[in-house]
């Protein structure tokens, strides 16, 4: 009955499991709790026997009390003798083998009480405050008592020094053993929250459950879900990508029969329907436009772009497809390109520097505004780094939606619009087309427009 009753209270109490979490924490306390008892009492122990002791002026004192009682004794003058006891700072007499006072004086009965209690003058005090008989043997055969003073004694300041030692013994094994538990339950909690992380940024190959291990159960259990979750998103993840890249690539060709439809209709078709036509063929082409971003954006996003890195004057291609897009600019807008030096080499591939410049600058033509200045440049960030950008004279994003301006078919209800065109792609490739060069991009408001810099390494 009582081993089924010790299960039931360990089931309650989460005791059964001796890896689990509960286990452990009342492990820890049982040991730092036994530890702090056993350490107060041996500190109470050596403080007894450090502080409790005659101190050794009044054992000075006291040695020489007896001396001068054998003097008085071997001169034979009992009266004086007495005379010599009441003088005395202490309570004492000198008493012979029947314990009677020599000197003739009356002794207090509580004095002569505690006379079978009498101690050494070596002897270990109480941790309380009390009044002994300090007993001292005279050469002449008799014996000097001696009541000790309660103001001096050892033990008036040993209540509040032990409970300090107490408070610091306690203080000092709860925090070591608080540490040392603290940092073995923290990292498998750092490990997870690391992984976490990654997992946020796209890492979906992260694994804890070998990092963690299996020595606190709730840990592992958490663990094994942990990678079952990013087993499931990786799969889920793979599964979308593929879904999009295959449905893009199955639009192709019902696109491309699609024009070839509409050319061959325009033949037939009278004037007035021809305008009919052209509408057909716009929203065609911004199907394929769409469907050829996903494409590349898969590319990217899955490291199937063949990526050709080589030292590259990012000056040059600026210019170049600065050149290449003022056929674009609207008629109030004007494309500008400004470099202090005139080669800047950077780790970079051609192709993917081109079709960043081109979404980027081709964003600014659409979203800036139709009297927008547009400005393109370059310039070194130390020995590290070169960074170019684009800005413009626009009225910029509004702040809290900067940070998803580079995920993949993010509109913006703002001042850049999606009637102004667009499918939420083209930053989302530059983003990609930076990363998968060892560079970053950032965007960025301006008191008077907005911008959107990258970062790539610079060539040695």
């Amino acid at each position: 009955m009582s081993l089924i009753v010790i299960q039931k209270i360990k089931s309650a109490f989460c005791l059964g499991d001796r890896d689990g979490l509960a286990f452990r924490l009342f492990s820890s306390f049982a040991i730092s709790l036994f530890i702090i008892l056993l350490l107060q009492n041996l500190a109470e122990a050596a403080m007894v026997r450090v502080m409790l002791h005659v101190p050794e002026k009044i054992k000075a004192d006291m040695v020489e009390m007896a001396h001068q009682a054998e003097v008085n004794i071997r001169e034979g003058d009992m009266d004086e003798l007495a005379d010599w006891e009441r003088g005395q700072k202490y309570y004492l007499f000198v008493l012979d083998e029947k314990q009677q006072a020599i000197s003739g004086r009356d002794m207090h009965p509580h004095f002569e009480f505690k006379l079978q209690y009498a101690r050494d003058i070596d002897t270990i005090f109480d941790n309380e405050v009390n009044q002994p008989i300090i007993a001292i043997p005279l050469q002449t055969g008799h014996t000097i008592f001696i009541q000790f003073p309660h103001h001096h004694h050892p033990a008036r300041f040993f209540t509040y020094y032990f409970t300090v030692i107490k408070v610091v013994i306690a203080g000092l094994i709860l925090g070591v053993l608080s540490l040392i538990l603290a940092r073995h339950l923290q990292q498998p909690l750092n490990k997870l929250q690391v992984a976490s992380q990654r997992l946020a940024e796209g890492d979906f190959s992260v694994r804890v459950s070998h990092e963690v291990g299996d020595t606190v159960t709730e840990f592992s259990a958490l663990a094994n879900s942990f990678d079952h979750m990013t087993r499931r998103i990786d799969a889920l993840s793979e599964k979308q990508k593929s879904l999009i890249r295959d449905v893009s690539h199955e639009l192709k060709t019902p696109l491309a029969r699609h024009d070839l439809a509409l050319h061959l209709l325009r033949r037939k078709l009278s004037d007035e329907q021809q305008g009919l036509l052209d509408r057909l063929e716009r929203e065609s082409c911004e199907m394929n436009e769409l469907i050829s971003e996903i494409l590349e954006y898969s590319r990217l996003e899955n490291a199937c772009y063949q990526l050709k890195l080589h030292p590259t004057d990012l000056s040059s291609l600026c210019v170049y497809q600065v050149e290449k897009m003022e056929a674009a600019l609207l008629s109030g807008q004007s494309l500008q390109f400004y470099n202090d030096q005139s080669e800047m080499l950077a780790v970079a591939d051609n192709s993917l520097v081109l079709r960043i410049l081109n979404n980027l600058i081709g964003n600014a033509i659409k979203y800036a505004g139709e009297q927008a200045i547009i400005s393109v440049s370059v310039r070194a960030l130390g020995k590290e780094a070169i960074e170019m950008w684009v800005e413009d004279t626009g009225k910029g994003i509004s702040t809290k939606n900067i940070a998803t301006i580079f995920d993949p078919f993010t509109r913006i209800e703002s001042s850049r619009e999606k009637q102004a065109g667009g499918y939420g792609l083209g930053l989302a490739i530059v983003k990609e087309a930076a990363t998968i060069m060892n560079g970053k991009v950032e965007a960025e408001n301006l008191a008077d427009g907005f911008r959107v810099s990258v970062q790539l390494p610079r060539a040695v």
